[in-house]
């Protein structure tokens, strides 16, 4: 980890005393397609360490990815993890009006502990059904005696423990320098081994230009501590988005989706105690943002074109690029985007310096050049842009 960082709550220290071992059970955790039900998917299956630990497109239908039943989708785009053990526990700041901190996109998870815990019982990804359940499957897969040597003789015998341990586990892969490389050109430039092309300097420069694009109000490149910047704030807002009306959630059972294709999704506001907060969604980070597309909580954007365009017009009075309807529009916050009015240019240059955000392009410890993960797609503005926006209106509009 880069010095000055601390993680979330390090609850695994006080369940094993070799986090080193125990991040190599999590990996395996991780891996394990034989921990859902029907089996099948691993985490790794929607969160994969090949797509900056976001779902390839090509496991998606219209940017959601499908649960260990093939025909059983989430209401959600699932968001890459990586970086995301840095994120503090959730608290409300008064004098902001938002919650900072927290994990999952509604931030309803304390800790990654807890956070390993929703998918591997959600219905609509893993679908395990109770804490025997999958208990029963980590006494039958092949690591389980690294539990007993972690742990003690019997660790899996009480299935809640069982369960404990095993999202300990996750937990602790998780906060592994696999998911936090800072390896982008981004690094390399602040490193002082790389300089920015001309587009990402630009780029950059509307980037952090509080009277042009003004990224830096939520995704913050300096901390003030000379910390590596994450591009988020953990905030949470709502941008007035639109409905992803192509997403195979609505299209699910009465007993998953009781409200069918009427379905809101209420993000942070859908905790009664939150209500207030209906609409907002978490700040992710914009590190590895060009391999995972499609975009937002929702996949609604297929592009980073076609978001930064959003982010550009969507508040300008009369919407004359003609957005759909929010989703949510009690509440909506245009202060600090919507009505930036960008250039065709400053939208490209944007997109190419968040290109510039992908991690494997040098190798921190020697400065030398590294092979991407994966292979960015190319930026997509302007007209072609409007290809994927023209089909979710026309989807919109007989939703």
């Amino acid at each position: 980890m880069p010095p000055g960082y601390h993680t979330t709550a390090l609850h695994t220290t006080a369940l094993a005393p070799d986090n080193g071992r125990l991040a190599a059970l999590g990996r395996e955790l991780f891996h394990d397609t034989m921990l859902s039900e029907p089996p099948g998917q691993s985490c790794a299956s929607c969160h994969d360490p090949r797509w900056a630990f976001a779902t390839p497109q090509t496991s998606m239908q219209a940017g959601i990815s499908v649960g260990a039943r093939s025909d059983h989708f989430g209401q959600r785009n699932a968001p890459t993890l990586m970086y995301l053990s840095f994120s503090p526990p959730p608290r409300f700041d008064a004098e902001r009006g938002t919650l900072i901190g927290g994990l999952m996109l509604d931030q309803r998870a304390d800790t990654l502990e807890a956070q390993a815990r929703h998918p591997l019982f959600n219905p609509t990804e893993m679908a395990n059904r109770s804490d025997s359940a999958l208990a029963a499957k980590l006494r039958a897969a092949p690591y389980a005696s690294r539990f007993s040597a972690l742990f003690g003789r019997g660790a899996l015998a009480d299935p809640a423990r069982a369960v404990q341990l095993a999202a300990a586990a996750l937990a602790a892969y998780q906060r592994g320098p696999e998911f936090a490389p800072f390896s982008a050109k981004f690094d390399a430039v602040r490193a002082g081994v790389a300089t920015f092309n001309e587009a990402e300097q630009r780029g950059h420069e509307v980037f952090s230009d509080p009277k042009r694009g003004n990224c830096i109000a939520c995704h913050v490149i300096d901390s003030g501590d000379g910390r590596p910047p994450l591009f988020t704030d953990f905030s949470s807002h709502n941008l007035g988005l639109p409905a992803n009306p192509l997403n195979p959630y609505y299209r699910m059972s009465r007993q998953i989706n009781p409200y069918g294709a009427a379905f809101i999704d209420l993000g942070v506001g859908a905790e009664p105690q939150r209500a207030a907060m209906a609409g907002r969604f978490k700040v992710p980070t914009l590190r590895n943002v060009s391999v995972t597309s499609p975009f937002m909580h929702n996949g609604v954007f297929p592009s980073l074109g076609e978001a930064v365009r959003f982010y550009s017009t969507a508040c300008l009075p009369g919407n004359p690029e003609g957005w759909p309807a929010p989703e949510v529009a009690q509440g909506r916050e245009c202060r600090k985007i919507g009505q930036l009015a960008l250039s065709a240019r400053d939208i490209a240059d944007l997109v190419v310096f968040m290109y510039a955000l992908t991690d494997g392009w040098f190798d921190p410890a020697t400065g030398m050049p590294g092979p991407m993960q994966v292979p960015p797609r190319a930026p997509i503005t302007a007209e072609s842009a409007r290809v994927g926006a023209d089909e979710n209106r026309r989807a919109q509009a007989v939703r």
